[in-house]
């Protein structure tokens, strides 16, 4: 393990070593433990109404907890799927030894990218409909335990449009970096439960777009 002056602890493993297929497999297992960890506290609110919503219905009810699995299921995949491209990266020899971005334009397209994505109408509207539990719950309701996995795998991939971009930052900040991780699982957890209005949100993609151009003008990351 190596300590990075950003006060996180970073995974380093040589950059130029091929992956197995058990390196794979570790870094998906990575990932998901990282995204539930996450991604969890910013779904509380919609878990603890769908388990208010189960005691005070009975059976009629969705249960909880496979409407918790099908989001955590949602983000799983994700989670895999950011595992492939973090060994598409690594064979294409652009990670460091801490499993970030080391190519200076690559690292500011990742930035600019979540920083515009920020700005579009997807983002503002799945934001909405994280923000709205209740809303979401009445448009999307299954009776059901099959009703509640669905409800649980809509309700991921609505969170997913709202954050993949921002978790696909870990590729530049770090993917095993705890503060930056507590950072952004922060400001996704205050963002869908404190902010209202869209300003939260563009104030961070300005800050990422200036952040990504800085990076162009350093010679050297």
């Amino acid at each position: 393990m190596a300590r990075t002056g950003g006060g996180g602890m970073n995974m380093a493993m040589p950059p130029s070593a091929p992956w197995s297929a058990p390196d794979l497999l570790a870094a998906g297992a990575m990932w998901s433990i990282m995204m539930i960890a996450m991604m969890l506290p910013s779904a509380a609110p919609m878990l603890m109404l769908v388990s208010a919503t189960q005691r005070s219905r009975a059976a009629a009810a969705p249960p909880a907890a496979l409407f918790a699995a099908g989001f955590l299921v949602l983000w799983i995949a994700w989670s895999w799927l950011a595992a492939a491209v973090q060994w598409a990266l690594q064979a294409s020899v652009v990670l460091s030894p801490q499993l970030t971005v080391a190519r200076a334009p690559l690292a500011a397209a990742i930035l600019a990218a979540a920083g515009f994505y920020q700005f579009t109408p997807l983002k503002n509207a799945c934001l909405a409909r994280c923000r709205s539990p209740l809303g979401f719950l009445l448009s999307e309701w299954r009776d059901g335990p099959w009703g509640a996995a669905r409800m649980g795998l809509r309700y991921g991939a609505v969170c997913a449009g709202c954050c993949w971009a921002l978790m696909g930052l870990l590729f530049v900040v770090g993917v095993m970096n705890l503060l930056w991780i507590a950072v952004l699982s922060s400001f996704v957890l205050i963002e869908k439960t404190v902010f209202r209005g869209p300003w939260p949100g563009r104030v961070t993609g300005a800050v990422l777009i200036v952040w990504a151009l800085y990076l162009l003008r350093v010679p050297a990351m």
